[in-house]
């Protein structure tokens, strides 16, 4: 059937909120003690020891809560481009973030996601189970260094936690018989993104919703759907309380 309404979306709200409050502690406590650790370099120069461990602690701190505040705080986080990216699919398309054991589960007409989000950019090539960015030395390399968000291996990830989500199932939902797929989705307008045959369904965001489209894959059962939108719907709402 055609579905009747829009994309549906449903995340784990008090989860985000926690985390974007972790990030705003984290950040806070680590420029007091980078301030501290200052003060006493000032005060006390013979302290260099200690100085230098509250320098470390504060930079470690400071680097959480930039991570943290990158994926939870930020407006639009990730999660919201990745709606945006799917925006004007119908009802039959559902986005579950911070529900399940992968971050963001996209249960489709056709199957069922797991999406890796990654906000890097520059040249990206991705191919069999990696995937790499180009070594070329520039400025925006350089700068990239310093960036909350790094490529690491977002196929291996995919692959990952498909399989953790496949196994949640097979505790939630033994009867269920649809397979999990890994997908990775760069949302930077600004990456050069080649696919060469990759493991998982790799795309730019704004070209997700025609590979899911044109996806080839055969379609649900009626009844398979409704399962998995039922138990997700129900593991969502158990965790808005």
């Amino acid at each position: 059937r055609r579905g009747g309404g829009s994309l549906k979306v449903l995340s784990n709200e008090p989860l985000i909120r926690r985390r974007s409050r972790r990030a705003q502690i984290a950040n806070l406590a680590g420029l007091l003690v980078l301030g501290a650790g200052l003060v006493i370099s000032l005060i006390k120069p013979e302290w260099a020891i200690y100085t230098l461990g509250l320098l470390v602690i504060g930079v470690i701190a400071s680097q959480y809560g930039i991570v943290q505040a990158f994926r939870y705080a930020r407006k639009p986080r990730p999660d919201e481009e990745l709606a945006s990216a799917l925006k004007g699919l119908d009802d039959r398309f559902r986005l579950y973030n911070f529900v399940m054991p992968a971050d963001h589960v996209l249960l489709t007409p056709r199957g069922l996601y797991t999406v890796v989000l990654k906000s890097v950019d520059g040249k990206v090539v991705c191919e069999g189970k990696t995937c790499k960015q180009e070594r070329k030395f520039s400025l925006g390399r350089l700068l990239r260094l310093f960036s909350p968000e790094s490529l690491g291996n977002p196929l291996r990830e995919a692959q990952w936690e498909a399989e953790a989500l496949t196994k949640w199932l097979a505790e939630k939902a033994p009867e269920a018989t649809t397979g999990v797929e890994g997908a990775v989705v760069f949302l930077s307008p600004k990456v050069d993104l080649e696919a060469r045959n990759p493991d998982a369904l790799t795309v730019r965001a704004k070209a997700l919703k025609d590979a899911l489209r044109k996806t080839e894959k055969p379609a649900l059962g009626a009844e398979e759907h409704r399962r998995l939108v039922r138990l997700f719907d129900e593991t969502a709402a158990a965790q808005a309380k």
